[in-house]
């Protein structure tokens, strides 16, 4: 059994876990040596093998119980696999996609080594080609602005074949019988209903050759919106299967040991004078930023002289945010105003996006009451961000958006609130940070109070005699919490390489060791040569069916006639020219 390998969408997985992974994951390949053959398992199956290990330990000396376990079954597939998967050639469909047949000599990258182990060639055929026109002059009302043909139409019926053959590379020493595989999945994505493996004659190595390896398939597929997205943008793998040799199964585990070039184990459990020098775990650097930010909110209202106004907010005490008293019939605005002690240290560009709803009343002893309008709405701004970082340190961004309360569509905007009651709405907006990947949402509720269009504002006696106060605004408190992932990127993985820290029993491995992270750097350095290679020869292809590279062609061989006119024009003249006949002053001209 190997160590942890990557594993992705390609080869046959029989594990349902990793059959049903739609992103690139964790498995452990498993060298069978006593079956010959490779297959993988998922971590989930792993555990259970490792449970069901500890089973014939545990029970090794009661035969009684140590009758029900096999020996076998913890250790190996049961049945285990005739065919193991060694590699894939990938294809671009960008070019089926356009209504393009294609033909290429594709390498054979083995998905455990990385290495082309092979080529073969792979055409995609359309059975109906589109008809181009001859004559160049002749106008089209449907005339593309591009000269490269188009993608596929909703609705088209695509047929086409599938053609593998002139297989090379594949040795007889390593493999004793292949056979071609795909998948309808490949050519169009997730719009499959069931799943359809497509297999080739197996061929025996010992009997036949190479030549003899050929798949050949005819595909009619209904062109959808997402099967047309999966052929633009997708790739297809024509997978390869053997059954491998005892000497294809030693290189394997030769490679991973060269690959990973480990230092000697340690004989005993080493103490804590000893210890190898570990790099920090990448726990270690993460850094969570914490940024504090105040939200200043006031709803404005238009005055008589045409303005915006500020209206009052109550509010009855030391805790409360106060509630905003607003006016039947009137044209209203959202000014919010955001506050951070961080500066430029929380680079903040802008709010992408504010709404406001979910409408809810809040009646005198403290319950609330939900409406029918748990919308939320988004408003528009009324003028530019301003955006200000000052050189005390903090920073403030400010905006005005218009709200209109009829989109709501809610009583409890449009009657009077009755006395002791306020209604409750939810004002969520999306800051966007520069630090951030995704915008930082907010969310904060306000208080509202409605009265008649013709009510006197609310009274500042009354906040001489109690605890009420009238404010301008409202404000919420934030803690902004921040924390970098814990890998950006491959050339991070070695952060959380765990590798060094000692495991209780690992001197019984002896040399083994299973591989650490250069089977995601060499996972990822595979993928993006597959796929630049499959663009390259897709382009290629697309390029070359372009109408002006046609006649630039056809130019390109009439310029090659012509010169090789003027080579035989210019040769018999030198010919002409070093004849040497009669005087000096006379030259006789005789054209053969």
């Amino acid at each position: 059994m190997d160590g942890i390998a990557g594993l992705d969408q390609f080869g046959d997985v029989s594990d349902p876990v990793l059959a049903a992974a739609t992103q690139p994951t964790v498995s452990v390949k498993v060298l069978d040596k006593e079956h010959a053959a490779i297959y993988v398992w998922s971590m989930d199956r792993m555990q259970q093998q490792i449970a069901r290990m500890r089973n014939l330990t545990t029970f090794i000396d009661r035969p009684t119980y140590s009758q029900h376990f096999s020996s076998d079954d913890p250790f190996f597939d049961v049945p285990a696999p005739e065919y193991s998967f060694i590699g894939n050639a990938l294809i671009s469909l960008a070019p089926l996609c356009r209504k393009l047949s294609t033909s290429a000599t594709v390498p054979i990258f083995c998905r455990y080594t990385s290495e082309a182990i092979g080529s073969c060639r792979i055409e995609l055929k359309l059975a109906n080609p589109p008809q181009r026109s001859t004559n160049p002059s002749t106008p089209s009302s449907t005339r593309s602005s591009s000269p490269l043909p188009g993608a596929l139409p909703n609705g088209t019926k695509l047929t086409f074949l599938l053609t593998v053959d002139n297989v090379r590379g594949l040795s007889s020493h390593d493999f004793s019988a292949l056979h071609i595989q795909t998948r309808l999945s490949s050519f169009i994505g997730s719009a499959v209903k069931a799943e359809e493996v497509y297999t080739s004659q197996a061929i025996d190595m010992d009997k036949a050759s190479l030549s003899d390896l050929k798949f050949r398939r005819s595909f009619n597929v209904f062109v959808s919106s997402k099967v047309a997205m999966h052929m633009r943008d997708a790739y297809a793998p024509i997978e390869f299967f053997g059954s491998v040799k005892p000497t294809y199964i030693e290189r394997m585990e030769r490679w991973d040991e060269m690959r990973e070039s480990r230092g000697p184990p340690l004989p005993t459990p080493p103490t804590q004078s000893n210890l190898p020098v570990m790099r920090r775990s990448e726990n270690d650097f993460v850094v969570e930023q914490n940024h504090d930010v105040v939200a200043w909110l006031q709803v404005c209202e238009l005055g008589a002289d045409g303005t915006y106004q500020p209206v009052p907010v109550v509010s009855a005490g030391a805790l409360d945010p106060g509630s905003f008293t607003l006016h039947q019939g009137l044209q209203r605005r959202i000014s919010l105003t955001l506050t951070s002690n961080s500066g430029k240290q929380l680079p903040w560009n802008s709010i992408t996006r504010l709404k406001i709803g979910h409408v809810r009343l809040l009646d005198p002893k403290g319950r609330v009451h939900e409406s029918t309008s748990k919308d939320l709405y988004e408003v528009k701004f009324t003028r530019q961000q301003t955006v200000e970082f000052k050189p005390d340190g903090t920073g403030v961004l400010g905006l005005d958006a218009v709200w209109d309360s009829s989109v709501h569509d809610t009583p409890l905007l449009n009657k009077v609130t009755a006395t002791g009651q306020r209604v409750l709405l939810q004002l969520t907006w999306e800051l966007d940070v520069e630090t951030c990947a995704e915008p930082v949402p907010f969310s904060m509720d306000l208080a509202i109070t409605m009265q008649s269009r013709d009510a006197r504002p609310p009274s500042l006696f009354t906040t001489l005699f109690g605890s009420a106060k009238m404010l301008s605004k409202s404000s919420a408190f934030f803690n902004v919490k921040l924390t970098p992932p814990l890998t950006r990127s491959p050339k991070d993985l070695w952060r959380l390489d765990t590798s060094e820290k000692y495991v209780r029993g690992e001197e019984s491995l002896t040399s083994w060791r299973s591989r650490g992270i250069s089977v995601v750097e060499d996972y990822v350095k595979l993928v993006m040569t597959e796929q630049r290679a499959a663009d390259v020869r897709a382009i290629t292809t697309i390029l070359a069916s372009a109408p002006f590279r046609q006649q630039q062609k056809q130019q390109q061989q009439q310029d090659n006639e012509v010169w090789r006119d003027e080579e035989k024009l210019l040769r018999k003249t030198l010919d002409i020219w070093q004849r040497r006949t009669g005087h000096c002053g006379e030259v006789s001209l005789r054209v053969a």
